[in-house]
């Protein structure tokens, strides 16, 4: 077929399929009976098929039109899903979000009324990244992670970009005046983190010769959490735990200026538009990345 179909033959006929009858649908489209009846013979006249029986009183699909009403209704559906999707309905909606809980924890939740405040119709729905497990994008609109290369089909932008060292509770920083003194220390370990603690040591020179204990815990939010109760030395994001090191729930132990740099992504699928609704987040939150946050630590204990 080489000529585009005439969108108001296709209208005509979705609603006369629907209704089984051209007066309804004439009714329906505000149109005259006659004009929807001939709105399906110039399209069948293209299709090069009937698509209806007429008979006395009613009329029928055929075969053709039986099959070819699926393709229509689905089209449709498509059409009007894809318009919610990108555009939205206002700035009403839901925003499906996939967070590392270290980030949502200590970065994102002490600045998310702001972003509350300017969208007060949008929802939020934020749930835990789980180390190792693809996100499912029909679930999601956003993932912030530090794994940026975990699936195909996504776009990365780095969000946060910063300097990551030990911290631990100030009673156990008595015990490290160098960082060969955590070879007898716990280190807090997140596996899926990217080896960030055996990329650190190796900076230190000591990678080769640790044999202080491991303690694995499922996510960074939680190695802080423990870090705060003096269990052992996490590795932590400056832009996350500086707020705690000012506050003295935490310390630098080493104020060399070895340290490596830690990156949190901002991942989208390239499948589909995000909705308005994920847009808006996006760059809100991207705007934020640049911008320092006074920290209550009251509010945080």
């Amino acid at each position: 077929m080489r000529r585009s179909l005439n969108l108001n033959w296709i209208r005509s006929f979705e609603a006369s399929a629907r209704l089984l009858s051209f007066t309804k649908a004439a009714q329906e489209l505000t149109l005259t009976q006659a004009g929807v009846s001939q709105h399906i013979r110039m399209l069948e006249e293209q299709l090069g098929e009937r698509l209806f029986i007429r008979l006395p009183r009613a009329v029928r699909l055929t075969d053709a039109g039986e099959a070819y009403l699926r393709v229509v209704r689905e089209s449709l559906d498509r059409l009007k899903f894809g318009t919610s999707d990108i555009f939205g309905p206002g700035e009403e909606g839901r925003i499906r979000l996939r967070i590392d809980p270290g980030f949502a924890t200590y970065w994102l939740a002490p600045r998310l009324s702001r972003f509350l405040d300017e969208f007060p119709d949008i929802a939020l729905h934020i749930s835990p990244t789980i180390q190792g497990v693809d996100t499912d994008w029909d679930e999601f609109d956003i993932e912030i992670s530090q794994e940026r290369d975990r699936a195909s089909g996504v776009d990365a932008i780095v969000l946060l970009g910063d300097a990551v060292f030990p911290v631990c509770h100030p009673r156990l920083g008595t015990a490290l005046r160098t960082p060969h003194d955590l070879l007898k220390q716990r280190l807090l370990h997140v596996p899926g983190d990217g080896g960030i603690w055996h990329e650190w040591l190796t900076a230190a020179d000591l990678a080769s010769h640790r044999d202080s204990p491991l303690l694995e815990i499922d996510s960074l939010a939680t190695a802080i959490a423990f870090a705060e109760q003096g269990l052992g030395v996490a590795l932590g994001h400056a832009s996350l735990v500086d707020p705690l090191i000012e506050s003295g729930r935490l310390i630098r132990p080493f104020p060399s200026p070895l340290e490596i740099i830690g990156i949190f992504y901002l991942i989208t699928p390239t499948a589909h538009p995000l909705r308005r609704q994920a847009r808006l987040f996006r760059d809100w939150v991207l705007a934020q990345g640049s911008e320092g946050i006074e920290f209550d630590s009251e509010i945080a204990s």
